[in-house]
């Protein structure tokens, strides 16, 4: 798996998203979708925009912390998930 497939997999989790959800919400089909998280094909600008819209995270932190920073940062920026 690609870094940015895990990145926004581990996201999705943390949200308690299913690949259903989030494809609806990028408005494309949940195989499309996987196929992103899978890293079988690759994320666009406009899908990477699109994701960190719904994760309320900055483009350029999606793309460039690690996936435990990022992971962390969104744990700690959002109460919710804490609770």
């Amino acid at each position: 798996m690609h870094v940015m497939g895990t990145k926004i997999r581990k996201l999705r989790e943390i949200y308690g998203y299913s690949q259903e959800y989030v494809a609806f919400q990028m408005n494309i089909s949940q195989a499309a979708y996987s196929k992103k998280e899978s890293g079988r094909t690759d994320l666009s600008l406009n899908c990477l925009s699109k994701l960190a819209g719904l994760y309320n995270i900055l483009i350029t932190d999606l793309i460039s912390l690690n996936t435990q920073e990022l992971l962390l940062k969104v744990i700690q920026n959002d109460s919710k998930l804490i609770a």
